[in-house]
């Protein structure tokens, strides 16, 4: 059952930059702290350094002008990078050396936003944190289930929350913010314009609104009845598998892992769908999201997925996956005789009533 929480939902409507001609951020740091401290990014995966200072009295210094408030990152010694939004105004710190994820930060009005945001969805987390456990002890597959099916609909609860935020705080850059770090794995083409469409038009050039943008574009072609991307990748073997092999069969490409708990609990339906479809002309390519070639055949085996599997063995990076626009696993695409897509994010769970309605 989900449990949708409406409040402080516009309690944040506006979400205003005050005026300064650029950010100054004064921090202090109780305990022993390092020589330097770094001021960092996240992007494309990595972590860049912006700035970098010294400590002086365990007290830092920085400077600069952002032309739209962003998180970054403070890298001080060995600790883990801290987060925070930066904007253009007078930013101060004060922290422990030993829990700066306690930090009080003043001075940020969306850094501010930002904590309250996370402190009316603290409900769910919590929930959940007493749910995984009971999910990754339990051994009996049917009880498995339905803890795993509590487990969704509270993360389902948290999402639909989380929706509601941004629809009423589309001035604030936390609103794209939230939709491409936590929003942007779970939703189709029309979900993600809607949200994108209710953000502010002074708020395009962000770099999280831009990621809404290219990930628009890219789901745009790989919509029903269009042509799947061609792609060529390695088998088992090391041999290459050309996706314009299987024209001629209805063809589901399972996106998966050997340490995706969720695909291998998906993997003995979609065998059964395998055995009951193969003769009418349906057939599976699995494509591996693993880094690990061992722990990749080994789950292969134990699963007993007879049917054709490929993998760049470069984990999310796959090339593949890229291509796709699959960014959360178990993801499956079916994929008519003539290549072309007939449906994505296919349920092992629907593959009986979907298969037996193209094939029959």
């Amino acid at each position: 059952m989900k449990k949708l929480i409406p409040v402080l939902l516009v309690i944040f409507a506006a979400c205003s930059t005050p005026s300064k001609d650029g950010y100054i951020i004064d921090a202090k740091i109780n305990g022993k702290t390092p020589a330097v401290v770094l001021l960092q990014e996240y992007k494309d995966g990595e972590m860049h350094t912006i700035d970098s200072t010294e400590f002086l009295n365990g007290e830092f210094h920085f400077t600069g002008k952002v032309d739209l408030p962003y998180q970054c990152f403070l890298k001080i010694g060995s600790l883990r990078p801290f987060p925070f939004f930066i904007e253009n105004s007078e930013i101060n710190i004060l922290a422990n050396i030993d829990s700066l994820d306690q930090a009080s930060i003043t001075g940020s009005m969306i850094q501010n936003k930002f904590d309250a945001f996370n402190g009316s969805t603290l409900s769910f987390d919590k929930e959940m944190e007493i749910i995984y456990p009971q999910l990754k002890q339990e051994t009996d597959l049917d009880l498995k289930n339905i803890i795993e099916a509590k487990l969704d609909s509270v993360y389902d609860a948290k999402m639909n929350f989380i929706k509601n935020y941004v629809k009423n705080n589309g001035s604030c850059v936390i609103a794209p913010y939230l939709i491409s770090r936590q929003l942007i794995h779970s939703i189709d083409l029309i979900e993600l314009e809607e949200l994108t469409n209710t953000i502010s038009p002074a708020l395009k050039e962000s770099e999280y609104t831009q990621k809404l943008i290219t990930r628009i574009i890219l789901l745009r072609t790989l919509q029903p009845s269009l042509p799947a991307p061609e792609f060529i990748q390695n088998d088992v073997d090391g041999n290459p598998v050309n996706l314009a092999d299987f024209k001629g069969k209805y063809l589901l490409i399972d996106f998966w892992a050997s340490w995706c708990g969720p695909c291998r609990r998906a993997n003995p339906t979609v065998v059964n769908m395998f055995k009951k479809y193969e003769a009418k002309g349906f057939t599976i390519l699995g494509i591996s999201m693993d880094d690990n070639k061992g722990k990749w055949l080994k789950a292969i085996e134990k699963d007993q997925l007879i049917w054709t599997q490929v993998s760049s063995l470069e984990g999310w990076a796959n090339p593949v996956c890229k291509q796709y626009g699959v960014n959360s696993i178990p993801h499956a695409i079916l994929i008519d005789p003539e290549g072309n897509i007939v449906k994505r994010g296919i349920h092992a769970n629907e593959l009986d009533e979907l298969l037996n309605g193209v094939l029959n």
